[in-house]
């Protein structure tokens, strides 16, 4: 008998795996979906958990062979440095009866390091918007065949989540949106957090030139921009929201986005 919800979470070769497995407290389907490390998948196996290669540096192509290969009709996407939260998991296949994607709120943790918190408070508000970003998603078996065919797009590495939330909306799907429930992320470093962002405007470039052929009546630049999470539209808001060096702090990732966009 198939499970009721497959958890598909997506680990280059990272420990921390094992950390979100033991947040799961649901009896669901797990999937490993990771770069090869022989160790690593004996003890992934040795506690029921079913480990799927691929090939690094395409988050498409990573999250594509967790959904293919889920034995549900139910699948929850999140990375290996999460953790969830209580009841989230249950709370993610319950809107699945009702919704085709379903999205769970994202807490990043804080360390001690140099802009930290600032980090933290501006993924905060990105996550706080109506969009459809991993990790921490769950989608229905259906959803590709309502929007154009495909959940990721195999040829965008990065940014992958955006190209998904485009489709979403442009096919009106109704997306329930968690609110008292959520998933745990492991603190970033700035560093790490900035050349992201460098790599997600790469990835929206190729998006928006990959999207403008499915949505031909829709211009390259007005895909661009919808692609972009915060937008300049939000600055206020944000400043607002989250003060002065949260929005010093967005602006700086924007400028790595935007090098990333323009001239990667």
């Amino acid at each position: 008998m198939s499970p009721d919800a497959t958890v598909v979470i997506r680990c280059k070769d990272d420990e921390r795996v094992f950390d979100c497995i033991a947040s799961i407290d649901e009896s669901v389907e797990i999937i490993v979906v990771m770069n090869p490390n022989e160790d690593m998948e004996k003890r992934l196996r040795d506690i029921g958990v079913i480990c799927k290669h691929s090939p690094p540096g395409n988050l498409s192509i990573v999250s594509n062979i967790g959904f293919e290969s889920a034995s549900a009709d139910k699948i929850i996407i999140t990375d290996s440095d999460t953790i969830f939260g209580e009841k989230s998991i249950s709370a993610l296949i319950d809107g699945l009866n009702d919704y085709a994607v379903v999205r769970s709120p994202l807490r990043f943790e804080r360390k001690d390091d140099f802009l930290s918190r600032e980090l933290a408070e501006a993924r905060d508000y990105v996550n706080s918007l109506p969009v459809v970003y991993t990790p921490g998603i769950a989608v229905s078996r259906t959803l590709p065949e309502r929007i154009k065919g495909f959940l990721f797009d195999d040829a965008i590495p990065f940014a992958v989540d955006a190209n998904l939330n485009f489709r979403i909306q442009q096919e009106n799907v109704p997306v329930l949106y968690l609110e008292n429930v959520w998933i745990s992320h492991s603190a970033e470093l700035v560093t790490h957090d900035l050349k992201a962002a460098r790599r997600i405007g790469s990835g929206c470039r190729e998006s928006s030139k990959r999207l403008v052929t499915l949505y031909p009546d829709i211009p390259e630049t007005e895909i661009g921009y919808a692609l972009k999470g915060v937008k300049r539209s939000h600055y206020y808001d944000l400043f607002k929201k989250k003060g002065f060096r949260v929005f010093l702090y967005q602006l700086l990732w924007d400028i790595a986005f935007y090098r990333g966009y323009y001239l990667d």
